[in-house]
């Protein structure tokens, strides 16, 4: 019996680290190929007042409520000096992400209260909760992963600090560290302010004493002091404490019927979301669970015995504060949208839960008879989420190739507003805002493919050609115009290369040789289309524009790589019966 019990317990440290590799690989691959690849939604209204105001004002007010006073300076760096590239953007988010699971995952191995089983359980539980890929309404965000993940690395810091702070040796060092790691989460947004009421209720916990309780309560007074002041002010309407209530409540669920609904069909998904109570059930459940696992800390005040204990109850207390501040923050958004389940939130929600499975998991050793049933409980996590993660991540793909043809048709200068919806927030502010862009040479203007039509081929690139065994079709899908009125068509193909391979740019020119337009593709190599979208992504289509299109002329299509154009043309196939745009 007690070789079976060590050969189980063998199997249950296996399984969670492989099912945490598979979801950190995988999570990461999802972000990286399904990222924002252009400037998005709220960032060009936010683009548009920086490049028309001094860096101390952009970073100093306040943008939709939110002080985004750090992270706007990596935004206004990048603008500045590496032409608005949302790539590197990415990779800054992408890295902070990375620092705050590590930040997480610190006191997990710390621990000396539990074995190794619990450790990679816990391991497998925090890789979950940071990279589920519900939560890309945020992480697949350049500029939104580096403001939420900003504040998660501000406040794991000060989780990993607090403790320390009971000795006096270091005491003074760690208080200097808590109050900087503080502010950062306070002012990259608006949820960061929870960090104060988080670490005072901790602080507490950790009999800390009474001079450094009040030292933390003065530096959050002095924090929220100072996020007030800053304009602009925003008024909010009153919500009555009942309605409150259920909004927090199904926020804090929300990640429960996420995961639940996914396992049906799409087309029920969001129906399902918005009509069934299961996030409201679900978010007082774990609300009474949270209470369950603070209270007992709060009366007995003995939490520093275990890190990982104290970073799961830190985590659940600082989510519960941040939905507080967001209920109360945006009851007027909530009051209009009527749907709190909204998937930027996810990125808090999950957050939450993924706290009561570190406490769970850590009091669970000290009970056999609860050890299996919590182990068994995490291993179903990863199952349960994984149809949402892999949807998410599938959907993702598909959002970054809109995203690139909705640029492709700024960079052509054509009006489509059908394939720039997801781009822009505002379609008339777009619009604007992508016209200073043009003449600053910003984001999808810096490669200067916007330069090129209008040029004779002889005159691009040398009037260089090259075989590249060019083959594809393609076809005008669509009639649309130019942004100076003037007729243009949208053309959507098929194109491989040499070896199989995609070109990732194309031009299109008219029978006089002249450059009417360009295309872009979305390429997506075999083995990653196969192994991680099971073979659902289009792996060699792409999306171009024909300016100041004539339907009685016949357009063809080079691929334009390595500023070499082939010496094979795919015809372009007109529209039968085109409707005018």
């Amino acid at each position: 019996m007690r070789k079976f019990a060590l050969v189980a317990e063998r199997a249950v440290q296996i399984c969670p680290a492989l099912a945490a590799f598979i979801f950190f690989v995988s999570g990461v691959v999802y972000l990286c190929l399904g990222h924002w690849p252009v400037t998005h939604l709220d960032y060009w209204g936010m683009y548009g007042f920086a490049l028309n105001h001094t860096w101390l004002e952009s970073s100093l007010l306040k943008h939709g409520g939110h002080s985004l006073f750090f992270p706007s300076f990596l935004w206004l760096a990048d603008l500045r000096f590496f032409r608005g590239d949302q790539q590197l953007l990415f990779i800054a988010g992408l890295t902070l992400l990375f620092v705050t699971t590590t930040l997480l995952l610190v006191p997990v191995w710390r621990d000396k209260t539990v074995g190794l089983t619990a450790k990679i359980i816990s391991v497998l539980v925090v890789i979950v909760g940071n990279f589920w890929m519900a939560r890309s309404g945020i992480t697949a965000s350049g500029g939104f992963n580096c403001i939420c993940s900003l504040v998660m690395t501000g406040a794991a810091t000060t989780f990993l600090l607090l403790p320390k702070m009971c000795a006096s040796s270091r005491r003074l060092f760690s208080a200097t560290l808590i109050m900087v790691c503080g502010f950062v989460a306070s002012f990259s947004f608006g949820a960061g302010l929870a960090i104060w009421p988080t670490l005072l209720v901790l602080a507490w916990c950790l009999r800390l004493p009474k001079y450094s309780v009040g030292l933390l309560a003065l530096a959050g007074l002095a924090a929220a002091t100072v996020f007030v002041l800053i304009p602009p002010h925003h008024l909010r309407f009153q919500i009555a404490p009942d309605v409150a209530f259920l909004w927090f409540c199904r926020l804090l669920g929300s990640p429960v019927s996420y995961a639940v609904f996914s396992w049906w069909p799409d087309t029920l998904f969001r129906d399902l979301i918005a009509s069934s109570g299961l996030a409201l059930y679900a978010g007082m459940v774990g609300l009474v669970l949270a209470a369950a696992a603070i209270l007992p800390q709060i009366i007995r005040r003995n939490v520093q015995r275990s890190s990982l204990e104290f970073t799961g109850l830190a985590l659940t207390v600082f989510t519960l504060f941040t939905f507080a501040l967001l209920v109360v923050g945006r009851a007027d958004y909530f009051y209009v949208n009527r749907l709190v389940e909204f998937p930027r939130y996810l990125f808090w929600s999950t957050l939450f839960w993924t706290g009561l499975l570190l406490v769970a998991v850590q009091r669970a050793e000290s009970k056999q008879w609860l050890r299996w049933p919590v182990w068994l409980l995490a291993l179903a996590v990863p199952v349960l989420v994984f149809p949402r993660h892999y949807k998410n991540g599938l959907a993702l793909r598909w959002a970054m190739t809109s995203a690139q043809y909705g640029a492709t048709s700024l960079i052509n200068g054509v009006r489509d507003e059908e394939m720039v919806k997801m781009v822009f927030g505002h379609v008339e502010l777009g619009y604007r805002v992508a016209e200073q862009f043009r003449t600053r040479r910003l984001d999808m203007f810096a490669d200067g493919l916007q330069d090129w039509i209008g040029l004779e081929e002889e005159n691009l690139f040398g009037g260089g050609h090259k075989p590249e065994k060019l083959k594809g079709q393609c076809a005008v899908t669509a009639l649309v115009q130019c942004d100076n009125g003037a007729p243009a068509a949208r053309i959507v193909g098929q194109a491989s290369s040499h070896g199989g391979s995609v070109p990732k740019t194309l031009v299109i020119v008219d029978p006089t040789g002249v450059v009417r337009g360009v295309a872009r593709s979305s390429t997506t190599s075999r083995f990653i289309s196969r192994v991680f979208y099971l073979d659902k992504v289009q792996r060699n289509e792409f999306l171009g524009y024909i300016r100041d299109y004539n339907p009685q002329l016949h357009y063809a299509v080079r691929s334009a790589d390595d500023r070499t154009l082939s010496e094979e043309k795919i015809p372009v196939v007109g529209m039968t019966n085109p409707a005018k745009p």
